[in-house]
């Protein structure tokens, strides 16, 4: 599916890597109708561009970035505009990455590993607020939708996801309660709540819990 001739979609490549950002652009240069608008290499950064610059047509996106990661900054996405085009490309093949970004929204999802046809084709689908999700993402969403651990993972809410952030570095629920403007009192709640609904018995199970299945990405 090509774009009209003439017809030029702005898209935003966000990346935490310069030679992945660097070769998508390359990329799209190839393909006339779209004009690479935005590069960034995390989520804060996409977003402080767009208050400037305005939404593109299509974001790429990231999920594993430092600072703000793929999945926070879906989520704020969501809140600030009422539709986004975006397209997650990851290197994540694991149901629970794809399962959360789908609840989250996206309009599409490709693997960093994607022939570049491939590319361009999402791009042509989703521009007009169509999506894409290949056959093997197709597959892994079935197989999702039908276990209970996964629909419960993309059932937490965000300030949950945050709370496993803040937990996953070390620090005390006072400095998380701190640190999320919140009480001692409702961190724990967090706690708790998590530990029911994973039947998780103490904070080093939740960490590991958190890490094994890509709840949190520790920033190197």
């Amino acid at each position: 599916m090509i774009a009209p001739s003439g017809e030029t979609f702005t898209v935003a490549i966000v990346d935490d890597h310069v030679l992945m950002r660097t070769a998508l652009a390359n990329l799209l240069a190839t393909h006339g109708n779209y004009k690479v608008s935005i590069r960034a290499e995390n989520g804060k950064q996409l977003l402080d561009q767009v208050d400037s610059l305005g939404l593109p047509d299509i974001i790429l996106l990231d999920i594993n970035m430092p600072v703000m990661d793929g999945f926070e900054t879906m989520a704020v996405l969501k809140k600030r505009f009422k539709n986004p085009n975006v397209v997650a490309l990851s290197m994540y093949n694991d149901h629970t990455a794809i399962l959360r970004m789908v609840s989250l929204g996206i309009n599409g999802y490709l693997f960093k590993t994607s022939e570049a046809e491939e590319i361009l084709m999402a791009l042509d689908i989703v521009k007009t607020n169509g999506q894409y999700f290949s056959n093997t993402v197709n597959a892994k969403l079935f197989e999702a939708s039908k276990n209970d651990l996964y629909r419960k993972i993309t059932s937490l809410r965000q300030k949950e996801l945050t709370f496993l952030k803040h937990l996953c570095t070390g620090i005390t629920y006072n400095e998380i309660a701190a640190k999320m403007y919140l009480s001692h009192h409702t961190v724990e709640e967090y706690r708790d709540t998590l530990f029911q609904k994973f039947a998780i018995r103490n904070k080093t199970e939740l960490v590991w819990f958190a890490l094994k299945h890509k709840l949190v990405e520790i920033e190197q």
